[in-house]
């Protein structure tokens, strides 16, 4: 849960820390204050969207930072694990910085990562629903969602499968619509690969060769430079045709000479194995240039064909790779091609019957999934029906269409869901968006979060202003249904409430007013928690509105005792369940 919230620098926030506490957490405030600012910013530290449009004016970057309890938050832990985010603590600390060129930096307990990343655990921290969110229950393919969340962990599983199953489906229909192209190109294809493999197979390329051939083309350019020098080292050291004496005979000398002195200063022997080995280096290069010599006219290959094999290696390489490795690679890659090309109606069978395999398995998966959902479908429908009734909204009639279409490959089934409702008496289910009021979509929405609330494993849930279109006994019984939420066993949620309603404002564990204040030429949002008489104050004001008399300050302190008895016997209930 959200234990500690620090905005610098964002919208009209110069600097704003708030510890939030276990239980129901409410925000008050007068319209425009800047109620919502908080919650804008606490999605920037989720991951969500960001816009540097937001940077406090003057100001070159914002930041925000936000201190979360972990505690046994399986799906969480396991993402920051594969993130290689530590958790030693049981703690996560998570900051967004924002410069005013649109960077971002995101830190996860001083791990730097993504925005994508810092969004990912955001989605397993929070679950913010605002007004905004009333249009998701217009739209169909969000139904699906809920019935599916509904239906637990078979539903999840369920899904898991028909998701891989449809993944398959669709490789193999690749696989097939590539096999049945048309046969002209096939055949072409063929041509060709059986030429680029014949012209590849007749050059017989060895790995290395060009290397090779490179350097006796080099040699052989200069073989005329290469004869003189070899046979010219050749007579220094062993003195044939030399005018001058040999260079091994000269180091003999020197050898003998070092050999006489060491037997009289023995500091010299290490001298004479020097010499010694001189010696035999200068007779062992005379043997290898001697050896050169004769091989110059045997080994040398002709030059001409040297280049003519040279230029059909470079002619290789620019039609199939940079070197012959890559070409020989090549060669086996179209091999393999042409094979299958020619194999391809023994393929295209075993893709068929690959395809009906899993095509089988798809549909019972499926037709499983299908009868799981009509009958999660069934449960929900009375699930809702009993909170709405709980909200005033007795005579409303709730249906779950669930159809199957058999036909349909889709990786979350074959089903479509639509979420129908009846608010008069007598009239047939439709759509929410043709029947359902702002007030009537609000009640939806929040039986929906009472119902599905505990199935996610997230411990925060935020609520900005979903009270629209609420007023007397409902706005009551909204308020302590989101107060109930605070305290479902058997660990219990934390709710950061902004609200409107006195009735919701009267239920909170910590109380929260927004002000907007004017403080040198510039505009501020200061977050101040209420003490009981601030509490006091606050519900008497918006009870009031502009005028607050005695009437609403009794009226005031009545709501706040009458929300304590209630808190407190919801309390004796919840003990007598766990006990």
């Amino acid at each position: 849960m959200l234990r500690n919230l620090i905005v610098n620098d964002y919208a009209l926030i110069d600097h704003l820390a708030v510890d939030f506490d276990p239980g129901l957490n409410v925000i008050t405030g007068e319209t425009g204050a800047g109620k919502s600012i908080v919650i804008d910013a606490l999605t920037l530290v989720l991951g969500n969207r960001g816009n540097k449009t937001n940077i406090r004016q003057g100001k070159n970057k914002m930041t925000v930072q936000g201190l979360f309890e972990v505690g046994e938050q399986t799906r969480l832990i396991g993402k920051c694990q594969e993130f290689g985010i530590p958790m030693d603590d049981g703690q996560l600390i998570l900051i967004r910085e924002m410069d005013d060129h649109g960077r971002n930096i995101c830190r996860a307990n001083g791990l730097i990562i993504t925005v994508a990343q810092l969004k990912t655990i955001g989605d397993e921290l929070i679950d913010i629903h605002g007004q905004h969110e009333h249009q998701s229950l217009f739209k169909r393919e969000n139904h699906r969602q809920l019935v599916d969340a509904f239906g637990g962990e078979k539903s999840r599983k369920y899904l898991e499968q028909t998701a891989t199953y449809a993944a398959e489906i669709k490789r193999i229909k690749a696989q097939i619509d590539e096999l049945e192209i048309n046969e002209r190109e096939l055949e072409r294809e063929k041509e060709t690969l059986q030429f680029e493999i014949r012209e590849i197979e007749a050059a017989a390329l060895i790995v290395g060769e060009d290397v090779e051939l490179e350097e006796e083309k080099r040699i052989l350019e200069n073989r005329e430079r290469l004869y003189f020098n070899v046979s010219r080292a050749h007579e220094l050291l062993s003195g044939e045709n030399a005018i001058q004496n040999p260079l091994i005979d000269t180091i003999g000398i020197l050898l003998e000479t070092i050999a006489e002195i060491a037997k009289i200063d023995s500091n010299f022997e290490a001298k004479l194995e020097s010499v010694n080995g001189l010696f035999s280096e200068a007779e062992s290069l005379s043997f290898e240039l001697r050896s050169y010599l004769e091989d110059m006219e045997y080994n040398l290959g002709d030059q001409d064909e040297i280049e003519t094999r040279l230029a059909l290696i470079a002619k290789l390489k620019r039609k199939y790779g940079h070197d012959i490795t890559e070409i020989l690679n090549y060669a086996d890659e179209i091999g393999l091609r042409l094979k299958n090309l020619l194999n391809r109606d023994e393929r295209l069978q075993s893709s068929y019957q690959e395809l009906s395999g899993i095509q089988d398995k798809y549909y019972k998966i499926s037709d499983n999934l299908y009868k799981l959902r009509l009958k999660t479908a069934g449960a929900l429908k009375k699930a809702l029906e009993k909170e709405l009734g709980e909200l005033a909204m007795e005579k409303v009639q709730v249906e779950i269409s669930v159809e199957h279409d058999p036909k349909r490959i889709a990786a979350a089934g074959q089903d479509t869901v639509e979420f129908l409702i009846s608010v008069n008496p007598g009239q047939q289910p439709k759509p929410l968006g043709k029947v359902a009021s702002g007030g009537e979509i609000s009640r939806i929405m929040l039986s929906l979060k009472s119902i599905l609330g505990g199935l996610d494993g997230i411990e925060t849930m935020v609520f900005d202003e979903i009270d629209t279109g609420i007023s007397g006994r409902t706005a009551q019984v909204v308020a302590e249904k989101i107060q109930a939420l605070s305290v479902t066993p058997p660990t219990g949620r934390q709710i950061i409430c902004i609200t409107h309603l006195p009735q919701i404002a009267a239920m909170a564990d910590q109380h929260y007013m927004v002000e907007k204040r004017s403080i040198n030429d510039t505009v501020e949002v200061r977050f101040v928690p209420l003490d009981e008489k601030g509490k006091k104050e606050e519900l008497s004001r918006m009870l009031g509105g502009a005028q607050v008399t005695q009437k609403t300050f009794e009226h005031a302190q009545e709501m706040l005792e009458l929300s304590q008895n209630i808190k407190k016997s919801k309390k004796i209930k919840e003990s007598k369940i766990l006990s």
